[in-house]
């Protein structure tokens, strides 16, 4: 009795074998080696919309099996209650950036963490004489985020990323100054789509 149940089950365990085998290498053949994306973040515009100005951000990037490599620009208008200075105000700022992703998954979805440098070019007003005063920061950047597939290769991303500002350049008028801090925090949400 005990071997006709055992040579009764041994097919069906053969048949999920094959089934698993099967689907695994389906998974496999649709693994995508390479592609190129293209996303918006919406942060800087929304923070600039708080300003009464306009903001924007592109990415566009290339990915190959678990990497990903993206050229960012964004512009945006920082509230002056962020700036932690009274005696400046309308900093504007221009990000360029380019970075490394690792996915932990293949086909570009769920975690990713990553790291680059980003170069921004400012621009800051003194309430003391009404000047308008230009700074750059060199900045060493780390991320970390979470590709939700929602319709084939359209995407939403939440993400978040420390900043560490490399340089000391700063605007002095009169006798205050105004410094970008050396360690800032962001978290924010793309959308994009990859071919």
């Amino acid at each position: 009795m005990s071997i006709a149940a055992a040579i009764s089950a041994q097919p069906d365990t053969v048949g999920i074998s094959n089934y698993r085998t099967n689907l695994k290498t389906q998974t496999d053949s649709k693994r995508i080696k390479q592609t190129v994306g293209i996303a918006i973040d919406l942060l800087p515009p929304i923070m600039s919309a708080t300003t009464g100005h306009f903001g924007y951000s592109g990415q566009l990037w290339y990915g190959y099996n678990k990497f990903r490599v993206r050229g960012v620009i964004a512009g945006f208008h920082m509230p002056d209650k962020l700036m932690g200075n009274e005696d400046f105000t309308d900093l504007q700022t221009t990000a360029t950036a380019l970075i490394v992703d690792f996915f932990k998954d293949y086909n570009f979805r769920g975690w990713w963490i990553g790291g680059g440098f980003e170069m921004w070019n400012n621009t800051i007003t003194s309430k003391i004489d009404n000047k308008e005063y230009y700074f750059n920061n060199y900045v060493a950047t780390a991320g970390i985020g979470y590709i939700f597939k929602v319709y084939k290769n359209f995407y939403i991303e939440p993400w978040g990323a420390l900043h560490y500002v490399l340089n000391n350049e700063s605007v002095s008028v009169s006798d205050t100054e105004y410094k970008t801090k050396k360690f800032q925090g962001e978290i924010s949400l793309k959308i994009g789509w990859h071919f």
